[in-house]
């Protein structure tokens, strides 16, 4: 009896040291966006005067800074915005469609490209090995593609450049979701005279549909926050979130500083860019563990 008392004990603590070190990490992750959020709202005085930390205790809130890259017509911020979401669904869509049908099709058949004499591993490697270049050294080419052919600073070009950066990417993460062999489900289909592409739409799909969402999430995230890219392939026009959030990083705020005034806006800017990013994950996080429990 007393060292069953004595294991629950021990166990006890173990549940406390274990909660309050991940509770104590989970401040340290949330406080740096706590405090983009706080200083949104806050004005000249309370920037220069500060920190100050609780609104409302420390200083009085204010929307200035989100009425000014609201309301600002010289920034477009609305325009940035759509253009994100516009590039980033399509290009996720795309990539996981691609690279769906790249894995399934490499790993239920059997291939030998003529010439060089790659089978399914080596074409896969292949595929793979092409995400091991810097982005910096596909940029400019791509910008010269899109020079030549007319498309620059145009959505087709930004949804190609990123389905091709992230088609690897895609590849390797559903690799071994999708496994190495067809599935009992997949043969029986194929027995009563399905097509390939009916099993893999209507049977095979929907029997990895969470462990695929989970991978469309991660490619969304990185089309969302793609910078370089967008950078040498846009100029206005379609210029997404992340060009400009970095264009309000002026010279004089990187060298020293910037005004007060600056930094709310700044702040509320990175706000609007991550906002939606983590609204989208909330929301597929619920998705997945619906999804999860279902199965």
């Amino acid at each position: 009896m007393l060292l069953k008392h004595q294991n629950q004990s021990q166990s006890l603590i173990v549940k406390v040291l274990t909660y309050s070190v991940l509770v104590f990490w989970s401040l340290v992750c949330l406080f740096p966006l706590y405090w983009i959020a706080v200083t949104s709202l806050k004005g000249d005085l309370e920037i220069m005067r500060g920190p100050y930390y609780l609104p409302f205790v420390d200083f009085t809130p204010s929307l200035d800074a989100w009425v000014f890259i609201l309301d600002y017509a010289n920034d477009h911020l609305i325009l940035r915005f759509y253009n994100s979401v516009i590039v980033g669904v399509t290009s996720t869509f795309l990539t996981v469609v691609l690279g769906g049908t790249a894995v399934y099709g490499l790993t239920r058949f059997r291939y030998r490209l003529p010439w060089i004499g790659l089978r399914n591993e080596g074409i896969l490697f292949a595929i793979l090995a092409s995400r091991i270049l810097p982005p910096v050294v596909i940029a400019i080419p791509l910008y010269v593609m899109a020079q030549y052919t007319g498309t620059l600073d145009t959505h087709f070009a930004l949804i190609f450049a990123y389905t091709a950066v992230n088609l690897p990417v895609a590849v390797w993460l559903l690799l071994p979701v999708f496994g190495n062999m067809a599935t009992p489900q997949e043969e029986a289909a194929q027995l009563d005279g399905a097509s390939r592409f009916g099993i893999f739409f209507t049977i095979f799909l929907p029997m990895v549909a969470a462990s695929t969402a989970a991978v469309g999430l991660l490619i969304f995230i990185l089309c969302w926050n793609e910078y370089l890219l967008a950078v040498f392939l846009t100029s206005d026009k379609v210029s997404t979130l992340p060009p400009w959030v970095m264009g309000q990083m002026s010279i004089k705020e990187a060298a020293v500083g910037g005004d007060g005034d600056e930094w709310p806006q700044l702040s509320a800017a990175i706000i609007f860019m991550i906002v939606p990013l983590l609204a989208f994950t909330g929301f597929a996080q619920r998705f997945l563990s619906r999804a999860f429990l279902v199965r």
